[in-house]
């Protein structure tokens, strides 16, 4: 809406608009006459260019005129000061000057609000024309804006006279602008990452400090040749081994990532850029965070978090050029590449974009998630005060808390606390709805209040729903079988991991020596599949041969429950209440009962003797003491077993006789794994069962812990590593993750490459004990088979790739032993081997 002249007028009184000096017969039905001053700029030296300043002479316009000459520009300026910090000007010749075959401006006849000064006219002319100091020459115009007003504060402001064209100096802003997006500028999401278009999406809503991306682009162009060829040799390599030299193919790529640099021309660009949004970058006040943002993080099928680098606490150009490249480095070492090869993605490429973002010094910073037990209302916040940056590394103990429940730890939050934990609730929950699915948050409080830093989709809950719509009886092996990641244990979990942890290593060994032992299973159902006719035919038939009995654990307070066999699928029913349509997934443990006509003991006495001990009164008398048992005694188990002088039997043992060779080899065998020990057996209708054992003088319990908090749900069991180089791994998890780099310690390398090798060793995967989930552990993934800590975050990045990966993990402190069994938030291990 354009203004009219008593408009102008009146808004000049009021101090809307600058006119000065201001005559009120210049005023025109709906513009303002301005006036030709006395100062003509003509440039010098031809071609013109953008980059540089111009050279120029200036002209005084005598009072009896200076004549224009056609073809060339003349830069003059206006005598009044004109502007608005409230209306949009534009301005354009008087008619009568046009009707003489003058332009006064080219291409720029609008102005900015909140610009005031001598404005300054490009003067162009068919004909010769005599033009005077003080003629009418153009007239001003306003019109009111609509949205918001953002005041003009340029080069040009407050010019006094007819200034030149200052091109040169926007010249690397506008290319930097361009080549580094800031949050409110289009992009393509493919060169920025998630990262960066999540946090430009949240801008418009939500508290996003500012920031600007390096895209991925900018990380491929400064690769040469040479070191693309060496990066898809050494990649193609470690295809084709499969892995298998991953160390000395990781240091390889690690040696050619340390050295891209930034080149010079962008580096240009970038100091352009940083004094454009952040006017006071060099000043050590003004203090940036360098954030990776990998082309595949953050995606709804994979976060990849934790695996790239970020550098907190960044001043200056120089500093951040430096942070950009430890964040390129990044992408080439062991973690990250481990992580894409995991993915089956073994392509050189970079794909990494970085973000350069202000920092927010906080009095609290934390992460909170969505729907991470399977609530979407419900919120689950991790915190500590300051920095989160240790936090989802894994090195820190966070405060924990849940929307529905103040926060936890050793000091309860004060109501400052409070009041930032409700606004990153409301946050959370706010992102989940205009996201319309769970969301993993970072964030950082300050006195300004809580501030968005990341925003991701969920990409693994800790607990998943137990349901299923079809009917299912599934049965799997309790001492031999691999569970599946999804599998529920629920209340049997501590259950499975107790016979898990101590009697499956001996269950399998015992089947490697052709011993018989009872089966096991832990079976999964629901309603529909135990009462239809085709589900409990399948259990029958999975419980089917060896023993007409078993017995059933359904948790720590309801088990050895001993029934036939072909009554199981109706005491399931009775003993859980599903109906006939239920879709509630329970599990039970099952394992096959042998009363046996006799309970056999036997152990090794001396080097090469048997001691064999029985009764017919059960194994669980012998056990106790309840029952007077006797003996077979073999001197020497090299010299046989015919001859009587070796062999002492007592007439009720002869049944034993012909099993005395299986006794005497397995006996050795777990004499060899586990030291001195005593093994139990069941001897029933001509079948001699192995059933447990006893570490003699040791630590034969099993102990099961309740874990503090479920990192990640599954189960798994394997033999127990501690790894307790806490200074290193805390070192690669919040630092630069492992670098081969001349200016880095390369015993870092080495040290990750010693654990590595430590974790390959053992013949199955091992479940690693740690003091915290630190972050580089990541780089174990694919070699272990769970993990237990001693305590930490279960929101960091390390769970968010393991439950990502579903690999079980849990936080129990104090665990020790030879093998450990990890089920949904428990912890079952074995002693260590007697002496």
């Amino acid at each position: 809406m354009i203004l009219t002249g008593s408009e102008i007028a009146r808004e000049r009184a009021n101090g809307r608009i600058t006119i000065e000096p201001f005559t009120p017969e210049q005023v025109n039905p709906n513009s303002y006459n301005f006036r030709l001053g006395k100062t003509l700029r003509v440039y010098q030296e031809m071609p013109l260019d953008a980059r540089r300043t111009n050279d120029f002479e200036e002209v005084e316009i005598p009072d009896d005129g200076y004549v224009l000459e056609p073809g060339r520009l003349y830069l003059a300026h206006t005598i009044e000061v004109l502007g608005s910090e409230h209306y949009a000007p534009t301005f354009a010749a008087r008619s009568s000057v046009a009707r003489l075959g003058m332009f006064i401006n080219l291409s720029a006849s609008l102005g900015d609000i909140g610009y005031t000064g001598q404005w300054t006219l490009q003067l162009y002319t068919m004909n010769r024309v005599r033009v005077y100091p003080g003629i009418n020459i153009g007239q001003m115009m306003w019109w009111r804006p609509q949205g918001e007003i953002v005041l003009y504060d340029g080069k040009y402001q407050g010019s006094v006279g007819p200034r030149s064209s200052d091109i040169h100096v926007d010249f690397d802003k506008q290319f930097a602008r361009q080549r580094f997006p800031g949050l409110g500028a289009s992009f393509d999401a493919n060169d920025v990452g998630p990262k960066f278009a999540q946090l430009a999406v949240s801008s418009h809503d939500f508290p996003v400090p500012a920031a600007f991306c390096v895209p991925a682009g900018e990380f491929t162009d400064a690769l040469s040749a040479e070191q693309n060829a060496a990066l898809a040799d050494a990649f193609g390599d470690l295809k084709a081994t499969v892995g298998a030299f991953f160390t000395d193919s990781v240091a390889k790529i690690q040696k050619i990532g340390a050295e891209i640099r930034v080149p010079e021309q962008a580096r240009g660009l970038l100091a352009a850029r940083l004094h454009e949004m952040f006017p006071d970058a060099g000043d050590d006040r003004t203090e940036l965070a360098v954030r990776s943002s990998g082309l595949d993080e953050d995606t709804e099928a994979s976060s990849l978090a934790g695996i790239h680098q970020s550098v907190l606490g960044v001043s200056g150009v120089d500093a951040v050029v430096d942070a950009i490249e430890q964040c390129w480095r990044s992408y080439y070492e062991a973690p990250a590449v481990a992580a894409r090869i995991r993915a089956g993605d073994f392509s050189p490429a970079p794909r990494l974009a970085v973000i350069v973002q202000r920092l927010v010094r906080p009095t609290l910073a934390g992460v909170a998630f969505t729907g991470l037990d399977g609530d979407g209302d419900r919120v689950s916040v991790e915190y500590v005060e300051g920095l989160a940056d240790e936090l989802v590394a894994g090195v820190a103990v966070p405060r924990r808390a849940e929307s529905a429940a103040p926060g936890t730890g050793p000091e309860a939050p004060d109501a400052a606390e409070q009041q930032v934990l409700a606004q990153v609730v409301d946050l959370a929950r706010r992102l989940r709805a205009s996201r319309g699915q769970d969301v993993d948050v970072e964030w950082a409080a300050d006195a300004d209040g809580v501030h968005l830093v990341q925003v991701r989709p969920l990409t693994a809950a800790r607990e998943a729903v137990h349901a299923s719509a079809e009917p299912v009886t599934e049965a799997h092996r309790l001492y031999v079988d691999e569970l599946p990641a999804d599998f529920n244990l629920g209340a049997v979990a501590a259950v499975y991991s107790g016979y898990s942890a101590k009697r499956g290593p001996a269950h399998r060994l015992a089947h490697e020596h052709g011993v018989s032992t009872g089966a096991g299973w832990v079976i999964r159902f629901n309603g529909r599949g135990l009462h239809g006719d085709e589900g409990a035919r399948a259990l029958r038939a999975t419980l089917a041969g060896g023993t007409d009995e078993c017995v059933l654990d359904f948790g720590d307070t309801l088990r050895q429950i001993v029934v036939p066999k072909e009554e199981v699928p109706r005491q399931l029913a009775v003993t859980t209440g599903v109906s006939a349509d239920g879709t509630d997934l329970h599990t039970v443990v099952v394992r096959d009962f042998i009363r046996g006509e006799l309970g056999v003991i036997s152990r090794r006495a001396g080097e090469t003797g048997l001691v064999v001990e029985y009764t017919d009164e059960g194994l669980m008398a012998l056990n106790r003491g309840t029952a007077g048992g006797e003996a077979i005694v073999v001197k020497d188990v090299t010299a046989g077993y015919a001859d009587a002088a070796n062999v002492t039997c007592p007439a009720g043992g002869t049944v034993l006789r012909p099993h005395l060779d299986e006794l005497a080899r397995f006996t050795a065998a777990m004499h060899a794994k586990h030291g001195p020990v005593t093994l139990e057996w069941v001897f029933d209708r001509g079948t001699l069962y192995f059933v447990d054992y006893s570490v003699l003088g040791g630590d034969d319990t099993v102990t099961v812990a309740h874990g503090e908090v479920c990192i990640s749900p599954g189960t798994a069991r394997g033999p127990l590593l501690r790894l307790d180089d806490d200074a290193l791994l805390r070192r690669l998890s919040i630092g630069p993750a492992v670098s081969i780099d001349k200016s880095q310690d390369v015993t870092e390398h080495e040290g990750l490459a010693r654990i590595l090798d430590l974790v390959k060793s053992y013949d199955e995967k091992p479940v690693i004990s740690a003091a915290r989930p630190y972050a580089v552990l990541s780089v174990l993934l694919e070699h272990v088979a769970g993990f237990v800590f001693d305590q930490g975050s279960a929101l960091g990045h390390l769970a968010i790739l393991l439950r990502e990966a579903r690999i079980p993990a849990v936080t129990a402190a104090g665990i020790s032993g030879t093998e450990a069994v990890i089920s949904d938030g428990t912890v079952a291990t074995t002693g260590r081997k007697g002496e």
